[in-house]
């Protein structure tokens, strides 16, 4: 993850309960365009926080 708006996104995110990331990393990933960058970017921080939350 090295582009600095995901960074800024996920920082903001941190403050949210985990259900409620994941719900906004999906809907954050439906709005960027197939192959963007940022969408793997977003897809990546959304499995991590899936895979947290199964070790919960």
């Amino acid at each position: 993850m090295n582009n600095a708006a995901v960074i800024c996104v996920a920082d903001r995110l941190k403050r949210l309960p985990r259900r409620h990331r994941i719900a906004h990393l999906r809907a954050l990933i439906e709005l960027q365009p197939e192959g963007c960058g940022r969408r793997e970017e977003l897809s990546e921080l959304l499995r991590e926080e899936i895979a947290d939350a199964s070790i919960e």
